[in-house]
């Protein structure tokens, strides 16, 4: 048994959520439910924009791959984290919550630039759309990668947005090649409809070895294997993955594993934002799966996202609502 059941490498971000109405996010020029990269001026310009508007709902540290790490340390699992932020209040924020957390982490601070952040804007329809300035965090070099914590961990996962830049993917084949060379089963997750489109070629390197779970959703997986068919998408994925696991909404999820399909419905609850459901969904299922339990995983996972969906971000407010979820 390793000490750590998961090793998480993402991005470092400083989450601002703002709930706007269409108009604005037309304004903004974003399509709905998808997620933005920009520049620092693009990026500081909606920024003061949106404060000029109303307060941000919360402000929280994130990235998605961060998200699902502190969802894990939640439920009781031993798990850490590496990405890097800048030597300013907001990377120090960043460092301290999730330490505080439980998080073990492996954080560099770098002298230059500013620690990212997301601007997540939220409609009335609850639907997020992100726009994010990577910062600091765009700097995340192989030296930053804690060796010790792949040998020590079950897993490694990486989320599809840090390979956006060619510096971040290599960063992401150098740890998987690790991951291999010490037996932690890799575990890739596409991240965002624009990026699987966008930098398909990048993502693709990151399946130089088959991983041993996939996580997206449906959107993402047709996206990715160039398709409109749900069953080719399936098809393309196992080829390049173990497991492959969609979200699918309000539709529920499936698991491809072992020639078999594992099926759960969509949960009917009024929600009132759809942020970090995926980024809890797949740390719910991390934290259940023990290699065997497909659906009790599946099952539990789509518990917990139904709930996250019912409150504002990315996270519960209180340790308590995370203990609820697993008596």
């Amino acid at each position: 048994m390793k000490k750590y059941k998961l090793y998480g490498l993402g991005n470092a971000l400083l989450d601002y959520e703002y709930r706007i109405n269409d108009h604005i996010l037309k304004q903004f020029n974003q399509k709905k439910g998808t997620m933005l990269l920009n520049e620092y001026d693009k990026h500081q310009l909606m920024h003061t924009t949106l404060k000029e508007i109303r307060p941000p709902e919360k402000i929280l540290p994130g990235g998605s791959v961060a998200n699902s790490v502190y969802t894990m340390a939640q439920f009781g699992n031993n798990v850490c984290f590496t990405g890097k932020v800048s030597n300013d209040e907001s990377g120090k924020n960043f460092i301290d919550c999730l330490s505080k957390s439980g998080i073990k982490t492996h954080v560099m601070q770098s002298s230059r630039d500013t620690s990212g952040e997301c601007l997540v804007l939220v409609t009335p329809d609850n639907e997020r759309t992100m726009n994010t300035y990577l910062g600091s965090s765009s700097t995340l070099s192989i030296d930053d990668v804690s060796l010790d914590y792949i040998k020590s961990s079950e897993y490694l996962l990486i989320e599809g947005y840090l390979a956006s830049s060619d510096n971040t993917l290599e960063v992401c084949i150098h740890s998987l090649e690790k991951a291999e060379e010490n037996n932690a089963k890799s575990i890739i997750t596409l991240s965002d409809p624009n990026i699987v489109s966008i930098f398909r070629n990048n993502i693709l390197k990151l399946f130089n070895q088959k991983s041993y779970i996939l996580f997206c959703n449906e959107q993402e997986a047709l996206n990715f294997s160039q398709t409109q068919s749900l069953e080719i998408a399936k098809d393309f994925l196992n080829e390049i993955s173990d497991i492959v696991i969609i979200t699918r909404s309000e539709k529920g999820a499936i698991c491809y594993a072992n020639n078999k399909s594992y099926v759960v419905d969509g949960i009917n609850v009024t929600s009132k934002d759809f942020t970090g459901a995926g980024d809890m969904f797949l740390g719910a299922f991390m934290h259940k799966f023990n290699e065997h339990n497909f659906l009790e995983s599946l099952e539990f996972a789509n518990h917990c996202a139904s709930k996250i969906i019912q409150v504002y971000g990315a996270k519960f407010n209180n340790s308590s609502d995370y203990a609820k979820l697993i008596k």
